[in-house]
């Protein structure tokens, strides 16, 4: 679609230049089909323009940070372990596991949070303590519900150089007792854009996960050769509760949350705001004295 092609690219660039970032890359994405109405990869060139380069949304994997929190609490929820009104103290913003700190980002902390107001707040310390709480004792049940949500495995999509997902299992190499309460809030798993907004739009499209969709059909002549129906990738991604309070919570994002900025009298809007720190190999998350981010949001 040429004009939500133009609107997607354009607002990607003027974020992108009062950002000063490296590269970016906005996906539009229609629910029920899986049709790609718009896809945009910029790249800042040494001249400090910016130019379609790599298709970043399809072949990056990254650590997506908190737009992970979303499965990571639908899985407890889906086991029932949690409900968005339980309560979970996120004290004073900090919390250890082992040799780790996890912080969140309002330096004096939240306090006592409901579970929605948790994801709402984008609260690291207290998603960690819920996924901590409630699978430390079995992880493999936890990172069973993502892997049958299929957020471990490639989309298969139409275009060649897919990212692949990495979610470690228990027992892997480099599975560790932090691992868990990483993996809660985005880090130590690995999904691509496109990854990522494809369980979003699951949820929107009420549990059912279609693949994305950039050739409709092939025509030769003005004839058409081959049609490409829209793929089911798994009918339901959890139940209708799961579902439904995911909405809820992603609606709290933008009217009270963490994306209260996008609020409008227009129309509601769902979404999940995302910022990891960029590893750096083995200088972990440090780059000299900076740390660099990834700035995301799905909705």
């Amino acid at each position: 679609d040429i004009d939500l092609q133009d609107v997607a690219s354009s607002a990607l660039l003027s974020q992108l230049k009062k950002h000063n970032a490296h590269h970016g890359c906005a996906v539009v994405m229609e629910v029920e089909t899986g049709d790609i109405r718009a896809i945009a990869n910029l790249e800042q060139s040494s001249d400090g323009s910016y130019h379609e380069t790599y298709n970043y949304a399809i072949g990056e994997s990254t650590e997506p940070g908190s737009t992970f929190k979303l499965p990571a609490l639908m899985a407890a929820l889906e086991d029932g372990v949690i409900d968005t009104g339980d309560i979970v103290d996120t004290g004073t913003g900090t919390v250890k596991f082992y040799n780790k700190v996890i912080r969140d980002t309002r330096e004096e902390g939240y306090g006592r949070l409901t579970v929605k107001e948790v994801f709402e707040k984008s609260s690291n310390v207290g998603t960690s303590k819920i996924i901590w709480q409630h699978y430390k004792d079995n992880p493999r049940d936890w990172v069973n519900r993502l892997y049958a949500m299929k957020l471990n495995e490639k989309l298969d999509i139409q275009i060649m150089g897919e990212g692949t997902p990495l979610i470690r299992y228990p027992g892997d190499k480099l599975w560790s007792g932090l691992s868990l309460p990483m993996m809660s809030h985005g880090y130590e798993v690995q999904m691509t854009p496109l990854q990522i907004l494809t369980f979003y739009n699951a949820v929107a499209n009420n549990g059912r996960m279609v693949k994305p969709r950039f050739v409709t059909a092939i025509m030769r002549n003005g004839n058409t050769i081959r049609r490409y129906e829209p793929d089911v990738i798994i009918n339901s991604i959890a139940s209708r509760s799961t579902i439904n309070k995911a909405k809820k919570m992603m609606e709290g994002v933008v009217e009270h949350g963490t994306a209260i900025n996008l609020k409008n009298s227009n129309y509601k809007i769902a979404g999940k705001t995302g910022t990891a720190q960029i590893a750096k190999g083995k200088s972990g998350y440090l780059s000299g004295s900076r740390v660099s981010y990834q700035a995301s949001f799905v909705a």
